[in-house]
């Protein structure tokens, strides 16, 4: 087969001040459509600079490079142009995708592009994300995707534009092993009907798929293997590469596309304005003020509205001074409903709803070092002599983060980017990517304004969904309807309450698949299980006085163990925090609400149209960050 690129003879340098450094130095290679070429050497061998050559993107200072039997060492700026519109598609290891746009966006832009119209671009876009296994993730913004998705995108957008060359940069230099090999199995796929020139720097992640390897050293070509033979039928020859690659029953491209591609830099903006209209529209008015009606605008702003620039906060009413939450009250003093936050929720500028709004003020720490310090101390006997046993003690720093559980937002709206919702308290949902899913994470929680000095709650959670809403991470509702009817002040076991059997957690794994609920230590349920037990024979009971270890142990009249065991404890007042079966903690703390709930608002330059709004419907409301701060 005739070869449709040939390198005869090619060199580059580069110059820096009074020194000349060599780029490639005697190049000759020949490539034909329907290769898949891995390009490997050492770093600074070479192979990015022979890749951007054949691209077009450097240019050349001596020999001559063919593509389809014509020559290049002749072209201009215009001729290089119009050469990597026709001819490259680029594929680097920073993706070059269009961040602010979603993932149809991105791939139907590179088909209008080409001359294609909308209509049968978006039908077209759909074929190609399908291929990428992206087509679930159409309507997601390109900068949620993880690194993986993101390369893929980078692809599906390559593979729709008819280019007969595809080049990719070290494509799988920021992803992992299996996002690696998907990537890898795209270009083999793409190098059916298409040249593919791969630079790596890995060859045993493609060598299963590549048909040829060549080996830069020192700008010259080290070696150059052929893998497998070319297979007779598989690729077009080079008469059929006048025309793009795609299937035939497909409306055809307009004739000229020089034309359109002029308008590159227009459209491409155009999609990022629209895609940030409000940032967009923004920018646009400051570009339009002059300089002096700029001062005068900006000095009347800083005499006339509540700013939140020129304030100081203090904590002492609200530890969360978060500058775009309101807290909101019934007038009557009794719990808010779902209703009353579906009403709330309607107001202009309202994202979501923090449903249990006391926990708002409770703080969270979770990052080891930043949050939080461990300290270790070696204990000694009575008479001073070391135990061997080491206890761990926490110190814990000031932080402005604060608890939350999974909010409250409006119907249909789309919370999670992957994984479920936390259905129990060892599970929560993080703000991240996919790959956080399943990893465990040890925080500690604290209501400074009501808890003992250095009294905290340890939790370990798994995540078990992802969002790209707000920061950090959210619980399940079951720990803030505890924490809530704590900072009541209710005892969430009545007096008289008749214990079941089904209070005792039992197993080797008590923790697992139970919630909490909280009780003090001189309250009638220990007294009950107490009566319970000696009624029963059960035997004698062994208390452990650690606070953080502290367990009931049983023994039923055949001597097999079983066991109720605290989950936390508040080690100066004895209140402990005790694992129960998920129907019982349904009778214990049912869903009855809060009595304050907190809106997160989109910014603090709504605050007071957004407290108008809620007054008007009934409910009084407040800012903390207004009420706890001066200026």
């Amino acid at each position: 087969m005739p070869a449709f690129l040939t390198l005869e003879n090619i060199s580059k340098y580069y110059t820096s001040g009074q020194s000349v450094v060599m780029g490639l130095h005697g190049v000759n290679l020949e490539f034909t459509l329907g290769e898949f070429v891995a390009i490997t050497g050492e770093s600074g061998s070479g192979k990015s600079t022979l890749a951007k050559v054949i691209a077009g993107i450097l240019p050349y200072e001596s020999g001559e490079m063919s593509v389809n039997g014509k020559p290049t060492s002749h072209y201009g700026l215009p001729d290089w142009e119009q050469y990597r519109i026709s001819n490259i598609s680029f594929i680097s290891q920073n993706y070059d995708i269009l961040p602010g746009c979603t993932v149809i966006e991105n791939v139907v832009s590179a088909l209008i592009l080409t001359g294609m119209d909308k209509t049968h671009a978006k039908a077209r876009a759909e074929e190609i994300l399908a291929e990428v296994e992206l087509l679930d993730k159409k309507k997601r913004r390109a900068a949620k995707l993880s690194s993986g998705q993101k390369q893929r995108l980078s692809i599906a957008r390559a593979l729709a534009k008819p280019a007969p060359i595809l080049i990719a940069d070290e494509p799988t230099g920021n992803l992992d092993s299996e996002n690696s090999a998907k990537v890898i199995q795209l270009l083999a796929a793409a190098a059916r009907e298409q040249l593919v020139l791969m630079v790596t720097h890995d060859f045993n992640e493609a060598q299963e798929f590549v048909t040829r390897r060549i080996t830069i050293r020192d700008g010259e070509v080290d070696a150059d293997i052929r893998l497998q033979p070319m297979e007779e039928g598989k690729v077009r020859t080079v008469e059929e590469t006048a025309k793009p690659v795609r299937d035939n029953t497909k409306p055809p491209l307009k004739a000229d596309l020089g034309k359109k591609t002029k308008n590159l830099n227009w459209y491409t903006a155009f999609l990022q304005i629209s895609s940030r209209p409000i940032w967009s529209a923004i920018m646009m008015f400051f570009f339009a003020l002059t300089a002096l009606a700029l001062f005068v605008f900006a000095g009347t702003f800083v005499i006339n509205i509540d700013d939140s620039f020129t304030r100081t906060y203090d904590a002492s009413a609200f530890a969360n001074g978060e500058k775009t939450r309101i807290a909101v009250v019934r007038e009557d003093g009794t719990s808010i409903t779902k209703e009353d936050c579906d009403a709330l929720l309607a107001l202009p500028f309202v994202e979501r709803i923090e449903r249990y709004g006391f926990i708002s003020d409770i703080n969270l720490y979770y990052r080891d070092g930043v949050d939080y310090e461990r300290h270790f101390e070696a204990l000694v006997d009575d008479f001073g002599s070391p135990t061997g046993e080491i206890k761990e003690t926490l110190t814990l720093g000031d932080t402005n983060i604060f608890l939350q559980t999974v909010p409250y937002l409006p119907e249909g709206a789309d919370f999670l980017t992957a994984g479920r919702l936390p259905e129990n308290m060892y599970e929560i949902v993080a703000v991240g990517n996919e790959e956080q899913i399943g990893t465990e994470i040890t925080f500690y929680i604290c209501n400074k304004k009501l808890w003992p000095v250095g009294t905290y709650i340890e939790v370990k959670a798994t995540v078990v969904g992802v969002t790209d809403l707000g920061r950090h991470f959210y619980v399940a509702e079951q720990l803030g309807r505890v924490l809530t009817r704590n900072q009541m002040g209710e005892v969430v076991i009545a007096p008289t309450y008749d214990i079941p059997d089904n209070i005792y957690v039992t197993g080797d794994d008590p923790m697992e698949g139970r919630f909490i609920c909280s009780v003090a230590m001189e309250s009638s349920l220990i007294d009950q299980v107490f009566t319970k037990v000696i009624k029963k024979g059960w035997g004698d009971i062994n208390i452990t006085e650690e606070y953080y270890k502290t367990q009931y142990s049983f023994f039923d009249v055949y001597g097999n163990p079983f066991m109720l065991k605290p989950y936390g404890t508040h080690t100066s007042t004895y209140r402990y925090y005790y694992l129960v079966k998920p129907k019982l903690f349904e009778q214990m703390v049912p869903d009855t609400g809060s009595e304050v709930i907190s809106l997160t608002i989109s910014d603090y330059a709504y605050t007071d149209r957004v407290l108008k709004a809620v007054h008007e419907l009934g409910y009084p409301a407040l800012s903390p960050y207004q009420i706890g701060s001066t200026k």
